[in-house]
């Protein structure tokens, strides 16, 4: 059988048509997915407790002893003792230097009020004016000076007989190296002696020892 190509050609075109009544499926696209970038959290600050501070206790202070005042330098001479007992006070005397007396170097004597008053018992007012007078440490005040103020003194004991008086001391006398002390601390304790009615000139011992042993 002898097929020509106007025979063919019909077919052929039906072929050439059914070919392209068919369509092949397109690729679906898979889409890619952009991942987004997972942040990474910051670490989170554990806060660093302080540390307290420990109370330092403040030591509190000692107060230092307050010694008694002085009482104010007289503008005139004690009257004579002639009072009543109880109403005279008892004194003590320090020196004036240059203040142009008899005592030492041209030295003068000035006495204080100790704030106490003589009684009947005139060897116990006697201890309780030394006393006095051995209490004070300070070299100098106001316009006084006390040649004792290095030494340390204690009255063991005071006997009266007639008018005469002996006395006996305790510790030691620690002179300042001025050559007129020696003569300013025997006239400062024989005035102190003396302020009392009917008194000589007093006996002084040091440790069982004549006190000008230790005034020189």
């Amino acid at each position: 059988m002898k097929w020509s190509f106007r025979t063919l050609a019909p077919f052929g075109l039906i072929l050439l048509l059914a070919a392209c009544s068919t369509i092949l499926p397109q690729p679906t696209p898979t889409p890619t997915a952009t991942l987004e970038p997972t942040a990474t959290p910051l670490p989170t600050e554990t806060p660093t407790p302080l540390p307290t501070e420990t109370p330092t206790e403040v030591p509190t202070s000692t107060p230092l002893p307050t010694l008694p005042p002085l009482p104010p330098l007289p503008t005139e001479a004690p009257p004579t003792p002639t009072v009543l007992a109880g109403t005279k006070p008892i004194l003590i005397y320090f020196v004036q230097k240059g203040g142009g007396g008899n005592v030492a170097c041209g030295d003068s004597l000035v006495y204080y009020y100790t704030g106490k008053y003589r009684t009947d018992d005139v060897e116990a007012d006697i201890k309780t004016a030394l006393q006095n007078l051995f209490f004070y440490k300070t070299a100098e005040f106001g316009g006084a000076y006390n040649p004792l103020y290095k030494s340390k003194l204690n009255v063991v004991s005071v006997q009266v007989t007639d008018g005469s008086v002996e006395i006996e001391l305790s510790g030691e006398i620690k002179l300042s190296g001025d050559p007129c002390d020696p003569n300013r601390i025997y006239a400062m304790l024989v005035a102190t002696v003396r302020q009392f009615p009917n008194i000589g000139t007093p006996k002084f011992s040091l440790n069982g020892v004549g006190i000008k042993n230790f005034l020189q």
